[in-house]
Formats: C-alpha cells, structure tokens, sequence
C-alpha cells in the first residue's frame, strides 16, 4: 500500500484518543498516512476532531463516510451497535479496517462480520489494546522465564467509574439497546483477551454477576473464577462503581512457584517483581519501557516518546501492517474468541453453573 488514507467513523472518547495517536503517526509518516475524513451525528463532536486532529472532511454518518470519502482504511469507533453494520459496509467497499472493542452485539453478529471481512479479504485489527501495553508485555516476559516456575495463581481487578460520566463521559453505554452489556463485555473483554495472551486458552468457568446502579441489562460487578487448559486458576472482578475521582484502573497479581509479579498499572508504569529467596524489587517505569522497546521488531525513533501510550503502538501496528502490505494482528477473529469468552461468562452468571469453554473451532465462521 502506497498510503495509508483514514476515515474515523464515531468522534467521542475512544475516537478522540485514536486520532491524537494518529495525528503523530502520520506527522511522522508524512504522505504516506493521511486522516481523510471524520463522521459523527454530533456536529460538535465531528467539528472538534476536524479541527483539533486535521481530518479534511466532515460527515454527519458514517455510511455515508464510507461511501463518498477517498479513504482505504476504516477506524469505527461508534457505539458497540453500530460496529456490524459498519465493518459489513467497509468490508463491502474493500477497505481495510480497524473495530473497536467489543466486536459486536452478540457472538453470532461477530461470526457474521468475521466472515463478511475474510471474505472480502481486507486486512483488520481489533482494539484489544492491553496486549500493547508495556506493563502487561514485560509481565508477559517475566511469567515465562523459566526461573519463576509454573504460574500457580492470579488476581485480576478492574474497575472503572460507571463510564457515563467524568472523563469516560458516554451515556450511551447505560442504554442496553446501544451496547453490548455492562463492565464485562464493554471493559473487561479486554481482562478475558489478556489473559488468554498471557496464559493461553481457557478450560471453563463460573461467573457471578450484579446490578446495583439500576440500568437493564448492564451490570456493573462481574466476578470470574477461570480455568485454564493447563490447570491454572485466576480471579477476575470487574466493577463500574460512582468514584468519579478515581482513575479506571487494574491490579494483575501473579504467583509462580518461585516468582512474584504484580503492577497497579495497565497502561504505562512500574511493576514488583521477586524470584526465588531474594527480596522484592520494584522495576521503575523507564525500565519497563526499555525492555518493552527491546520486545518490538524496531523502534520507530520519530515516535519513541510516545512508546508509553498503548494506543499509539496499536495504531502504529495497524498502520505499519496496511503500509508493508501484511496481515494485521490481532485481526478481528482475536476479538471473536474475546466475544465468544465473554458470551460464556454470561451464560455462567446466568445459570449459576460451571461453564466449559474449549478451544474455538476453526470452522466458527460459515455460509
């Protein structure tokens, strides 16, 4: 691909975030990554993301974005209701494309998308942006040193003010006809996706789900007690609560036979790490990035400060993959297995009983 010609497709909060990181991706690209065109339904918001990020055309839909701008690349970013419709329509056109997370509505919309994308055969990427992360890649090192052991248990929270207000302002997601669920398909499919990257595929599990804000069919407490293929167990909780003050934030423990791992960061900061009898260590913020750079192919050194910002390695993943003309990864299938694990939480929570999960099957996509 000679360039790279982007049209954003949803202009709030997650949409704002890709086109600050792509903004530099393309300041560093020159004319090889151009931002084409931005639609939204808010005039506000398409106006503000024109103007603040240099997209040179405004649509008020994204169906007519896709029909009319001079654009190869999708970023949808919409509301989880929309992702179908919209991966079906660039699909359709030949563009390539990035979704945002969760995939879809259900795990039998995402099968649809999937196949209409793999039958046209253009190139996407899912926005599963935890595996970008510094923290969580250098974690990832860590667990498979061979002198830390088997993993032997893990804790993972999450939690995040209830997202329709403060700095994740987005009322649609309290709107059940918008969205997919609550904070476990609309957050912690991101917490299912991690850690089946870091400790492979999951066996079965139990789920136990509530509802204290009020809004149908969105809970804001999900707790998971996973298996893993290989034995291992983990403790997931994620939680949406009121505290407008506090950070979204996650705390991922991990204990190995001889190794103690944990970080109270999910995006860019330092973690605690202990092998064997010596004594706890903190490895500082400027270590991990380092050692994060090491783990990637090369270094794009216009960017390197930016090496910190999960969202630009994704997108800089993305837009490299379009440009050398490879498949991008992880594709929208990685968000079908995420969507497929969250579908099975659900079902848990539902029933009150043990879940089993099992491999995906090559074949989920069909006719």
């Amino acid at each position: 691909m000679d360039s790279v010609r982007i049209g954003l497709i949803g202009a709030g909060v997650i949409g704002a975030a890709h086109s600050a990181v792509l903004q530099q991706i393309a300041g560093h690209f020159g004319t090889r990554v151009h931002l084409v065109a931005v639609a939204d339904p808010l005039e506000s918001q398409r106006t503000r993301c024109a103007e603040s990020y240099g997209y040179r055309q405004r649509f008020a839909d994204g169906r007519e974005l896709l029909a009319s701008a001079d654009i190869n690349t999708a970023f949808i970013c919409t509301p989880t209701r929309n992702h179908a419709e919209l991966v079906h329509a660039a699909a359709a056109r030949g563009v390539d494309i990035f979704c945002e997370k969760p995939l879809a509505m259900s795990h039998s919309e995402a099968v649809d998308m999937v196949t209409a994308v793999e039958r046209a055969g253009v190139r996407s990427q899912i926005g599963l942006v935890l595996r970008f992360s510094s923290v969580y890649a250098v974690m990832r090192t860590l667990v498979s040193d061979p002198r830390a052991g088997q993993p032997r248990a893990v804790v993972f929270r999450d939690d995040q003010c209830f997202p329709i207000r403060g700095v994740h302002d987005s009322p649609w997601r309290a709107d059940r006809t918008l969205t997919a669920g609550g904070t476990l398909i609309e957050h912690g499919v991101h917490d299912l996706d991690l850690l089946t990257w870091l400790f492979g595929p999951i066996a079965r599990l139990r789920a136990w789900e509530q509802n204290h804000a009020g809004h149908l069919g969105v809970e804001d407490y999900m707790a998971v007690e996973i298996e893993f293929a290989h034995g291992l167990r983990a403790q997931l909780v994620n939680i949406w609560h009121n505290m407008i003050e506090r950070p979204s934030n996650r705390r991922l423990e991990i204990f190995c036979d001889n190794a103690f791992i944990a970080s109270e960061y999910d995006m860019c900061g330092d973690l605690l790490h202990q092998v064997g009898d010596g004594p706890a260590q903190l490895m500082p913020v400027e270590e991990v990035l380092r050692r994060f750079m090491a783990l990637q192919p090369h270094v794009v050194e216009g960017l390197r400060d930016w090496y910190g910002v999960p969202y630009l390695v994704q997108d800089l993943a993305f837009v490299e993959a379009l440009l050398d003309d490879r498949a991008a990864a992880p594709d929208l299938r990685v968000g079908l297995e995420a969507q497929r694990l969250a579908a099975a939480v659900y079902e848990a929570a539902r029933t009150g009983e043990e879940v089993e999960v099992g491999p995906m099957r090559s074949t989920t996509c069909h006719a």
